[in-house]
């Protein structure tokens, strides 16, 4: 089989949430776009939330591999039929987060190849399989229909080594320049193992790292595309400080750039026990960090197998705000622990010691996790069908609570919202002169907004069935 033309696609993210306005595009299709282009592959790649696909090139198209996220496999099944309609003859391949756990979904739905937890390697195989019309059996960690029936390979063997795989190409995505936020990984995996996190699951609980040098080449291939001193990076590693010998070194690669990097990252609490850490990504240019404080509840925070308890978050919220970095909070509500006194005093807290700006998600049982297979076993799942995966995002209830009815912990996470993002919290950060917390408070006030009308049907409902 010739494959000369492929289109990668990431689809749409559905609903609304903080972070509708950035439109920061996945990693892996960027990835393994740039694979395939040095292989001279014809490739673009269509993000929905940057721009429209183009089904001209879907029709011409040898390839086409999707990437799905829980929430947005309902919208990629849904593309995957129109693909077929319009060009049945090519090959559609899926990978991510969602179909590694629910790999007879996506064949179900229409995907010809599923390709679980790290993609690269596989990928690869896969294209040679099909140019060489090989067999597919040999390739480690693939899924795959074959004369109505389905197969899997067992799992790969060990991971990819992150200093041999390209930098992203996003010159690939259409509308690129669109992007105010340009997404680095530096390394993948996380030591900690949260019972609501895929994490480990997907890449494991050993940290594999890009070389400090890799990553700077990284900035500057970036830099060639992106005026990266009038864009904001994140880098996407779920624990950025975990080796800190490393991370120290990385800072002081990046501290000596030629040009002033503004970027921000994820960290844990404990950040806050790593002052030398703190200091160098000052230096460095960190402007934000979004904190994993989950709860100020403690029962919560055990529950959750967190590694720190309320004075660890009082004092790393003070480390850091003394280093003048802004603190994105990021907490998760419905915790069997939880109750409305607890959500509540979650928020008024988030307030009370000057949090920048907060995310109060709802609790999420992602296919993959212990937490998934708990509620699935004790039967707490109010929705677990291919239509419903768009729920699955943090902003809905998707299971029975233990201590409140799903309706109550619904619209106390909303309410729990509306006590950070107000007119009177954003007042407060005007006579503190923090102007850009003011625009983020008005921000999140007009987004919770929206969604409450967007949703007034969900919300409905839920009050019908389970209040």
């Amino acid at each position: 089989m010739k494959i000369k033309n492929a289109v990668l696609i990431e689809p749409r993210t559905p609903g609304i949430n903080f972070f509708s306005f950035t439109n920061m595009p996945l990693l892996g299709l960027p990835i393994l776009g740039a694979m395939m282009k040095k292989r001279g592959l014809n490739v673009d790649i269509f993000c929905e939330n940057l721009s429209a696909i183009d089904w001209d090139r879907v029709n011409e198209a040898d390839l086409v591999g999707l990437t799905a996220l829980t929430n947005l496999a309902p919208r990629a099944y849904e593309l995957i039929n129109q693909i077929k309609e319009i060009n049945p003859r090519c090959v559609v391949v899926m990978g991510g987060p969602h179909v590694s756990f629910r790999t007879e979904e996506a064949l179900a739905n229409g995907a010809d190849y599923v390709i679980r937890h790290e993609g690269e390697g596989p990928f690869m195989e896969l294209l040679n399989c099909l140019q060489e019309d090989g067999d597919p059996e040999d390739i480690r960690g693939l899924s795959f229909k074959k004369e109505g029936e389905m197969y899997h390979n067992p799992d790969q063997k060990g991971c990819p080594n992150l200093d041999q795989l390209p930098t992203p190409d996003f010159s690939l995505i259409k509308g690129a320049q669109k992007l105010k936020y340009i997404p680095i990984q530096t390394s993948r995996g996380c030591p900690h193992n949260c019972e609501f996190c895929s994490v480990v699951q997907m890449y494991g609980r050993k940290i594999r790292y890009r070389s400090p040098e890799k990553v700077v080449q990284d900035i500057h291939k970036l830099a060639r595309s992106f005026n990266l001193e009038k864009k904001h990076v994140f880098f996407v590693d779920d624990n950025f400080s975990a080796n800190q010998e490393r991370a120290a070194n990385l800072l002081e690669h990046i501290e000596a750039l030629d040009y002033d990097l503004n970027w921000s990252t994820q960290e844990e609490v404990n950040i806050y026990k790593k002052p030398n850490i703190l200091n160098k990504m000052v230096k460095a240019g960190c402007k934000r960090l979004h904190l994993g404080i989950e709860s100020f509840n403690q029962a919560s925070l055990d529950e959750y197998d967190k590694p720190q308890n309320l004075e660890d978050i009082k004092r790393a919220i003070q480390a850091i705000h003394d280093k003048g970095i802004f603190i994105h909070g990021m907490f998760v509500l419905g915790a069997d622990s939880d109750t409305k006194e607890s959500i509540l005093q979650t928020a008024r807290n988030a307030v009370k010691y000057n949090i920048d700006s907060a995310q109060f998600s709802i609790l999420v049982p992602l296919p993959g996790t212990r937490l998934y297979e708990n509620l699935k076993e004790k039967e707490r799942l109010l929705v677990d069908r291919v239509k419903n995966w768009e729920l699955f995002e943090g902003q809905h209830v998707v299971f029975k609570p233990k201590n409140l009815s799903p309706y109550d912990l619904q619209k106390l996470q909303l309410k729990a919202t509306s006590k950070f993002y107000n007119i009177k919290n954003s007042f407060g950060w005007l006579l503190k002169k923090k102007f850009g917390n003011v625009a983020t408070t008005l921000y999140g006030s007009w987004n919770l907004w929206k969604w409450k009308q967007k949703n007034r049907g969900f919300l409905s409902r839920l009050r019908k069935n389970y209040s």
